[in-house]
């Protein structure tokens, strides 16, 4: 069987230079799980929600002027300390530098036969619950700095929406993921998070939801800088229910069992036949010395249908694109049913969203007659901001975001003044 050796990081911080260097050379993929922080010049210290102390470029300046190359192809995430200005240009996702490519809010590609799908961001009830539908716009005050990275429902609505990933990649865990691994030897290097998991607030119950929803091979995260490793048995028959301190009640599966060396989830057959894996989940530390903050791992590709098996391209997923067509329209075309859904009642009984599935199956009907070719990411990133820009920050529409919509006729949305 062929395999990929994929480079899983943490949280970057900034620090690609030393995360380049501690990666083997012959890693064919490197996945970074948030915080990634793409500061193209001084004045994208406006759009990153951390203390003034704390900010610095950090090294992706230098990538994105292309002073340096990335020596491997990498994909990442945004977390809660990002560029927000930038990532929010590129909400589908695109290059921020050369062989550099953010995977959007939400986003799906594939890479030599591997499916890879995430979204961007963090779990915020405050933010999630009160139907944050307006899109953030510049000059960010002390609120939307922090609202633009928290996780919205139409972004959820589109990862629920995603079939049969080999890889997830989250920023937060999904809350609860401690019983599947060695809680105790967490709690002994985090003892703070006690409390989070009594309240079960440790983690995300979006992420929670789409774990058991969605059943990845593979699940990275990071966030809460330490690593953590979990096998979740999907084929648990009788699943427990808790309530987290916002009173949402969670499936969670009662098997305790983990798996701390095992890089290959076990595979089961349903009586129909279909296949389902365990969910390998692995958290990793962010970079610093001595910390877990990498880990490379030799994935299986698996007999299927996904493009690129062959070549080193990079190809979206056609049904993410049949996904951003719907909610996209949706949110547009039936705005006051779209804001008349609750989070909080779609969070308890996430199956009120299964009446999109059919509007995707059409729109992924007509996807499939455009030729293959056209799903091919291009290689056009180019400069848009000055790197020796310092002044008021400003929005720079992306010749990337607008070909993509233009190429599969989604809607725009308009993040500037």
């Amino acid at each position: 069987m062929k395999t990929l050796k994929v480079a899983i990081e943490g949280c970057c911080h900034g620090d690609l230079n030393k995360i380049y260097k501690g990666i083997p050379s012959s890693t064919e993929l490197l996945l970074i799980c948030g915080d990634f922080q793409a500061l193209r010049n001084t004045s994208d210290y406006q759009a990153l929600s951390v203390p003034e102390k704390y900010r610095r470029l950090g090294d992706f300046q230098s990538y994105y002027t292309s002073k340096k190359k990335a020596p491997v192809l990498t994909i990442f995430i945004g977390g809660n300390h990002e560029s927000s200005s930038y990532l929010q240009e590129l909400k589908y996702g695109g290059w921020v530098a050369p062989n550099i490519y953010y995977l959007g809010e939400f986003g799906s590609v594939h890479y030599k036969g591997l499916s890879i799908c995430g979204w961007s961001g963090i779990y915020n009830p405050h933010t999630y619950m009160n139907k944050s539908f307006n899109v953030e716009r510049l000059p960010f005050d002390s609120n939307s700095i922090r609202s633009v990275y928290h996780q919205k429902l139409s972004n959820f609505l589109k990862m629920y929406l995603q079939r049969d990933m080999d890889i997830v990649l989250s920023h937060d865990w999904p809350v609860g993921i401690e019983k599947f691994g060695d809680k105790y030897r967490l709690l002994k290097q985090k003892p703070f998070f006690t409390q989070d998991i009594k309240k079960g607030q440790l983690g995300s119950p979006l992420n929670n939801v789409l774990l058991h929803h969605l059943k990845p091979r593979y699940w990275f995260s990071g966030h809460l800088h330490v690593k953590f490793k979990a096998n979740v048995n999907h084929n648990i028959s009788k699943p427990k229910q808790v309530k987290n301190a916002n009173e949402i009640l969670l499936d969670m599966e009662s098997s305790d069992e983990a798996s701390d060396g095992e890089n290959q989830p076990q595979k089961k057959m349903k009586p129909n036949g279909h296949v389902v894996h365990d969910t390998q989940f692995l958290a990793l530390d962010k970079y610093g010395p001595r910390r877990s903050y990498f880990e490379v791992i030799n994935i299986p590709i698996l007999e299927n249908n996904h493009p690129s098996v062959h070549d080193d391209g990079l190809y979206y997923d056609k049904r993410a694109i049949a996904i951003n067509r719907v909610v996209e329209k949706y949110r547009i075309d039936q705005k006051t049913e779209f804001e008349s859904m609750s989070p909080r009642e779609i969070l308890r009984d996430p199956r009120k969203l299964e009446k999109f599935i059919p509007l995707v199956a059409k729109e992924s009907e007509e996807i499939n007659q455009i030729d293959d070719n056209q799903f091919v990411i291009p290689k056009n990133f180019e400069v848009v901001a000055p790197a020796d820009y310092d002044g008021e920050l400003k929005y720079y529409p992306n010749a990337q975001t607008e070909e993509y919509c233009r190429k599969f006729g989604i809607p725009q949305q308009d993040y500037q003044l």
